[in-house]
């Protein structure tokens, strides 16, 4: 499979992901704060290089891939680069929303199993703060609750080392800009042969 295969697959499944997500926090309410980017200002969401090779590519194909692996290089910032703040602090957008990883697109509202593999459900903090704990419907079935682990495994149908390599967000976006350089100077190599 080549990397624009590679990344045609890989962002269905985002796609699934996505509306599973989106359609369980709809059903429940418990959405993510319209301009809310709090969960892009933390240094620690990570990602992996792989998970971030639709975005790599789209950036590639603007022609923008040398500017943004310089701007990863030399920023001092350690929140995700793709974030657009807004007019207020916290308050932002993804400026690569259509092409943004699996974490991003599972945040919010999700499921994790506990140690005796029972499905949790894991809420937001800025959600909670905003719904009030008294809001948040006590009757959801956790059981209906879409799992992150799951759709992490999904991702390994694709390539097992897809959820192994875990670095800070940034890192992972100049690892996978790095890999479409070197893939399409090779396709380029090829096609010129």
């Amino acid at each position: 499979m080549n990397i624009r295969e590679f990344a045609s697959s890989l962002q269905k499944i985002h796609e699934e992901i996505s509306f599973t997500f989106t359609r369980y926090q709809t059903q429940t309410g418990l959405q993510c704060l319209p301009g809310c980017g709090r969960c892009c200002l933390n240094p620690e969401v990570e990602s992996t290089p792989l998970d971030m090779i639709p975005m790599a590519l789209a950036i590639y194909d603007e022609g923008k891939l040398e500017e943004w692996m310089e701007k990863i290089k030399t920023s001092k910032s350690s929140y995700c680069h793709v974030y657009v703040p807004g007019e207020r602090d916290g308050e932002g957008k993804c400026g690569r929303y259509r092409e943004r990883p699996s974490l991003c697109r599972m945040f919010g509202v999700a499921g994790y199993y506990n140690k005796n593999k029972e499905i949790v459900l894991s809420i937001c903090r800025v959600i909670k703060e905003n719904y009030g704990q008294s809001s948040i419907p006590s009757n959801l079935n956790a059981q209906e609750t879409p799992v992150m682990s799951d759709w992490s495994l999904k991702l390994t149908t694709l390539d097992p080392s897809l959820i192994h390599e875990r670095v800070p967000i940034n890192n992972a976006l100049l690892k996978a800009l790095e890999k479409v350089a070197f893939y399409m100077s090779y396709e380029n190599t090829k096609e010129s042969n």
